[in-house]
């Protein structure tokens, strides 16, 4: 699968945006953007273009959106984020807060796990056949899923009962 490789300053997370992963640290770009057709280099880092879709999409930031879903599940670690509910957008982070570099991971677009021998990196397949390599055990894979599968779950409940 080709996919063709674009550049940009800025970036907002859209209804094809699968994932978003820390690029290299001593470039200019800070992000890999992953698209269903599209790959992009973008100068900004992974959480700065979360919080500016976060405001973009709902006027609030990344960290408010956190605490919301800090106290809606009674947890702090981990925990997937929310871009626009009702497109599914909901991304899940690959590692804690504490640690400086986390990539995002679109809940929509997984379509299968391979865990690698060591646990540490797997393979991620997406919907559209591409395999990503990200920074995640099985362990932690499958409790983001059942987090990310709570939300959206809680999120159209609450549509039905109003």
């Amino acid at each position: 699968m080709s996919h063709n490789i674009d550049y940009k300053s800025d970036y907002v997370i859209n209804d094809g945006t699968m994932a978003i992963k820390h690029y290299d640290e001593d470039s200019k770009y800070g992000s890999w953007i992953l698209e269903e057709q599209t790959i992009y280099l973008c100068e900004k880092q992974p959480e700065e273009i979360l919080n500016d879709s976060c405001m973009k999409k709902g006027l609030t930031t990344l960290d408010g959106r956190k605490k919301a879903v800090e106290n809606l599940m009674s947890r702090k670690i981990r925990l997937p984020v929310p871009i626009e509910i009702e497109y599914n957008s909901l991304f899940i982070p690959t590692t804690t807060r504490k640690r400086t570099r986390s990539d995002w991971i679109s809940y929509r677009y997984i379509h299968n796990f391979h865990p690698s021998d060591n646990d540490f990196f797997s393979l991620i397949e997406f919907t559209n056949g591409l395999k990503v390599q990200f920074e995640i055990t099985k362990t932690n894979y499958e409790k983001q899923m059942l987090y990310a599968g709570f939300l959206l779950g809680y999120f159209y409940k609450k549509d039905d009962i109003c």
